[in-house]
């Protein structure tokens, strides 16, 4: 049977900690398929999502969107991730068939993605402006980076484990652990959450034997835990949307030249590679329909 991805919110210690347990392994899975991934690339984009998930689950409304982009100028690239509020994400690599040595007999994230550079989450929230949120990358590897986004960005204390476990046969398991103190946290309850935290943190093979529930029944069962949401993150496109806008943006007479070279208009979406063809018809139409 399919195992969905999804992400399991709870609170623990009597409203002390916010955790999100994450299981992204059917969407890399997909994405693998879809950009031709390399084991180290599927490693890289796989922990954005994971990431992204969480950032489209704390929107507060479906039409609410953001974009997660991470360059620290190593050879994979740029890696974006983008959704909204439905829990409806897409995400790509610029370089899908990034290659490197094992480091440490583990597949080199912080190599592919270096940490000359910074991440950016960009959220769009009905506002006249989006807002804006940037720090530096410490180590490339995105766990400690995202962690530090948010400790600079919101203030809040917190843990990030992220984890993408992949062979020759695709990914075995994709997803992550985020816990978000709450500000009347105490030393005990950094103490015993720092604790439960070093025990997950090849959260990836933990994953790969167990469920989200099994996984958060068997950490936080025995605590004061309540569990918030369960919800499928879906993998979603809307290029369809937007590719006729990126068409008209390049001007008719840039489209036109084109046209007069014999030329059809192609356009890729970098996000799903579907590729769009236009002809001078379907340009016209374009450009003169009411």
């Amino acid at each position: 049977m399919e195992r969905k991805s999804q992400i399991y919110r709870a609170i623990t210690f009597n409203d002390k900690a916010r955790i999100a347990a994450i299981d992204t392994t059917d969407i890399v899975n997909k994405l693998i398929k879809t950009h031709d991934l390399s084991p180290l690339g599927a490693a890289v984009l796989g922990r954005a999502i994971t990431v992204g998930a969480y950032i489209s689950s704390n929107l507060k409304k479906e039409t609410h969107k953001f974009n997660l982009i991470i360059n620290g100028g190593g050879p994979a690239g740029q890696v974006c991730v983008a959704g909204n509020g439905n829990l409806e994400i897409k995400g790509f690599i610029e370089n899908p068939k990034v290659t490197l040595p094992y480091k440490n007999n583990k597949l080199d994230v912080g190599g592919a993605v270096g940490k000359d550079g910074y991440i950016n989450v960009i959220q769009d929230l009905g506002l006249k402006e989006p807002y804006v949120g940037n720090t530096k990358l410490v180590s490339g590897e995105i766990a400690i980076d995202y962690a530090t986004y948010l400790l600079q960005s919101y203030g809040v204390r917190n843990a990030v484990i992220l984890g993408v476990l992949v062979d020759k046969n695709g990914c075995k398991a994709s997803g992550g652990l985020i816990v978000e103190l709450m500000p009347d946290a105490d030393e005990n309850h950094i103490v015993v959450l720092e604790d439960i935290v070093s025990l997950m943190s090849n959260f990836s093979d933990l994953l790969s034997k167990k469920s989200i529930e099994e996984i958060m029944d068997f950490y936080f069962g025995h605590f004061e835990t309540t569990v918030l949401s369960k919800d499928e993150i879906k993998l979603k496109c809307d290029c369809d949307k937007k590719i006729p806008d990126i068409l008209k943006g390049l001007g008719k007479k840039q489209i036109q030249e084109l046209l007069d070279e014999g030329k059809e208009i192609e356009i890729k979406c970098d996000y799903c590679s579907k590729i769009y063809k236009f002809n001078e018809e379907q340009v016209n139409k374009m450009f003169y329909e009411c």
